[in-house]
């Protein structure tokens, strides 16, 4: 065990909560806890964590199949307008759940709030807040590092978003090592939690089918879930100057389509002010006589401020 972090945990980025809770903190306190912490303290705890939910989700599953559980959407008549009303509003809501998980991960929510809402969202959304957390500080940690940053950024979007995606459980394993030591023991051991992880992810899925129902789940959960996915991985590629195709660095947008995108998604495409100040709920609005000057827009049809 080292005797302190590595360099890669950066003070100024992370998220500082409160410290972690004993045994006997109380509630409040292991609420004011953030996973990222928790994880640099406790070589056990991301397996314990996904552990949890692995048995969490086995316990769900069981009892609503040994009960016969009625799924929640058992009784909708489905048709396609269903579809063409529904999906729409179910989709925003899932983009949301991540925008509001990766607020709650830099500790902008109330401070007994972030660890609640990272929970119950990231259970929504398939990932869980400790892994969301994990990923989303290294790429703080890292931004646009081709190696080291979990959401590399490369010309084509489908690049970016594919190596996002096949890439991210090596990132969780590497930011383990990173903090308890490259040996080839914690090696074997982040392939073990690695093998937990994914049969977590594999009962939490079926949870929410025995939750949903089939029509449900296929139809809005599972594609709902995969698009959320995209649109974020977009959002992250547009941001860190993907468009460019060069001079990789997060930028702030304005223009067209990404005008509208920070109107009904609190600010997000204001990424280079997300990466300055990271405790704005809303990167739009900055305060310039607080923080000095943003980053001009790249790419705006017109020269403006930052209002």
């Amino acid at each position: 065990m080292p005797a302190s972090l590595p360099s890669a945990v950066n003070p100024a980025v992370d998220p500082q909560p409160a410290p972690l809770a004993s045994p006997r903190g109380g509630l409040a306190k292991l609420l004011a806890s953030h996973p990222i912490q928790q994880f640099r303290k406790d070589p056990r705890f991301y397996l314990r964590y996904d552990a949890s939910y692995l048995v969490l989700c086995v316990a769900l599953s069981v009892a609503m199949a040994g009960t016969r559980f009625t799924p929640v959407f058992a009784g909708v008549r489905w048709t396609p307008w269903t579809f063409v009303a529904a999906f729409p509003p179910v989709l925003y809501f899932l983009i949301c759940c991540h925008l509001w998980i990766h607020n709650a991960s830099h500790g902008n929510f109330p401070r007994w709030a972030n660890r609640i809402v990272g929970e119950v969202l990231g259970f929504i959304v398939f990932v869980r807040f400790a892994s969301w957390q994990i990923v989303h500080v290294r790429h703080h940690d890292f931004s646009d590092d081709g190696v080291r940053d979990p959401h590399p950024t490369y010309p084509s979007y489908i690049r970016s978003f594919f190596r996002s995606v096949v890439t991210v459980e090596r990132q969780l394993q590497n930011a383990y090592c990173e903090v308890w030591g490259d040996t080839e023991a914690n090696r074997r051991y982040e392939a073990f939690r690695a093998k937990v992880s994914y049969a977590t992810n594999a009962m939490l899925a079926l949870a929410w089918y025995l939750f949903l129902g089939r029509v449900a789940f296929f139809a809005f959960w599972l594609p709902g879930n995969l698009l959320a996915a995209a649109f974020v991985a977009h959002f992250n590629w547009a941001t860190h100057n993907g468009e460019a195709g060069e001079d990789f660095r997060p930028v702030n947008l304005d223009h067209g389509y990404y005008w509208l995108g920070n109107r009904i998604f609190t600010g997000i495409y204001f990424h280079a002010n997300h990466h300055a100040r990271k405790h704005l709920f809303n990167p739009r609005r900055w305060d310039a006589a607080r923080f000095g000057p943003a980053d001009a827009l790249v790419d705006a049809p017109q020269p403006r401020g930052v209002a």
